[in-house]
């Protein structure tokens, strides 16, 4: 067995990071993230979670190719057809594909040359039988930045399956009532706050008319 070399400080720092380099809103939620690891969204029904995604989908395509699996609804729904329409995803339409993959289907795809650097799990139930294969997943697409969806039960995610890939993800971002929160390793100026919808927002802090 060969033992990998230990590296030292100086080998550490000598690494070359990519990062995104998010703006506005997103900048001061996320600062400028690394260009690869885990990210994890979840929040309950109407929440703000499908927008928020799909804001989130709209920002990475400014930067790289990002395919949406959508695997909850069907992509001829109405609900997708508007919220496709609602984010201007038109902006970034040479660099944003929706498809709705099995497991097999998208590791294919992915090993593709020239496949897209960021795709979107909606969600890990609907994808993941457990976590191990969600930990083969990651580990074969370890480049890419893997954004995956979950359900919650209060501020929590609901299941076993989705509390695993929340502690094991590198971006963990939990929505209620229009307003995302950052729990993750890379957070921005503002503290990892990011409103969804402001009319949203306010109402459901009672702070609308």
């Amino acid at each position: 067995m060969v033992v990998k070399k230990a590296l030292t400080v100086a080998n550490i720092k000598a690494q070359k990071i990519k990062r995104i380099p998010f703006s506005g809103a997103f900048y001061e939620a996320y600062r400028q993230p690394q260009n690869k690891g885990v990210w994890f969204i979840w929040g309950g029904s109407s929440s703000g979670k499908s927008s928020k995604v799909m804001q989130t989908a709209k920002e990475f395509a400014k930067h790289e190719k990002v395919l949406y699996n959508l695997l909850e609804e069907e992509l001829d729904d109405s609900d997708v057809i508007e919220r496709v329409d609602m984010f201007d995803m038109h902006d970034v339409k040479d660099n944003f594909l929706m498809q709705k993959y099995t497991l097999e289907e998208l590791t294919a795809y992915l090993k593709k040359r020239n496949s897209p650097k960021v795709v979107i799990i909606d969600s890990a139930t609907y994808f993941f039988k457990n976590f191990a294969e969600y930990l083969a997943f990651k580990e074969m697409f370890k480049s890419k930045i893997i954004i995956i969806t979950g359900h919650a039960q209060g501020a929590n995610p609901r299941s076993e399956l989705e509390k695993d890939i929340m502690y094991d993800a590198k971006q963990k971002i939990f929505v209620s009532g229009f307003l995302s929160v950052c729990k993750g390793r890379t957070i921005g100026p503002n503290g990892g706050l990011f409103i969804i919808w402001k009319e949203g927002y306010d109402k459901a802090r009672g702070e609308s008319q």
